[in-house]
C-alpha cells in the first residue's frame, strides 16, 4: 500500500513546532514536536481509516527534521 502524507507548518517557537498533516488538504490533523527532546504529540486527529499509519509516518518525518535541526514550511512522507 502506498502512502503520501503532507506536512504544513502552522507554528514554530523556541519550544516546539506544530504541523498540519494528512493525505489531502480536506482531511488534516495537527501534530506537535518538542524541540528539546524530539517527542511527538498528536494535537488533533484525522478522520480517516488510515489514521494511525498517517500519524506514524508524519511523526517519523518530523523526527528526521528534528535530527537535522531544520523545520521547513512544507514537507512530506511518500512511500
Amino acid at each position: 500500500m502506498a502512502f503520501y502524507v503532507m506536512l504544513i507548518k502552522v507554528n514554530e517557537d523556541e519550544q516546539g513546532v506544530i504541523y498540519n498533516f494528512g493525505s489531502d488538504s480536506e482531511h488534516l490533523g495537527k501534530i506537535h514536536l518538542d524541540k528539546q527532546n524530539g517527542t511527538i504529540q498528536e494535537i488533533e486527529p484525522i478522520n480517516s481509516e488510515n489514521y494511525q499509519h498517517l500519524l506514524t509516518r508524519a511523526g517519523v518525518k518530523l523526527r528526521q527534521h528534528w535530527k537535522s535541526g531544520n523545520f521547513p514550511e512544507h514537507s512530506c512522507w511518500a512511500s
